[in-house]
């Protein structure tokens, strides 16, 4: 499967006209890479077709640890979105708090420093 790497822009470009074209969101996938968290949002063309998978990078330091949401344009994004900033501790623009975590436990899923 082919990964596109985008930029935050770019990513925004992409899902409007993938949405334009009928296309789906299947789901998000995060990764802590060490320095950076890698966000994969996987489409696929609706009845069907080949998905088609876009990765943004998310630094986790420098004043850039954030991504602006898609949910606007793929309300299916809206849970997805709330994981990843839960489990991976990044910013989500335009998505508002919590949602599955407890105040008390902070990105499961970010990997300590050595």
């Amino acid at each position: 499967m082919d990964v596109k790497t985008v930029t935050q822009q770019e990513l925004q470009d992409v899902a409007r006209r993938l949405r334009a074209a009928g296309t789906r969101l299947i789901t998000i996938v995060g990764y802590d890479g060490g320095d950076a968290i890698q966000l994969s949002y996987f489409f696929q063309p609706f009845p069907a077709g080949k998905a088609e998978v876009y990765r943004v990078v998310v630094p986790k330091s420098g004043g850039n640890e954030e991504v602006e949401s898609i949910t606007p344009i793929f309300p299916a994004a809206y849970i997805a979105e709330n994981e990843a900033s839960e489990m991976f501790g990044i910013k989500i623009k335009g998505i508002p708090g919590r949602f599955f975590l407890p105040d008390s436990v902070t990105a499961p899923l970010r990997r300590k420093a050595p």
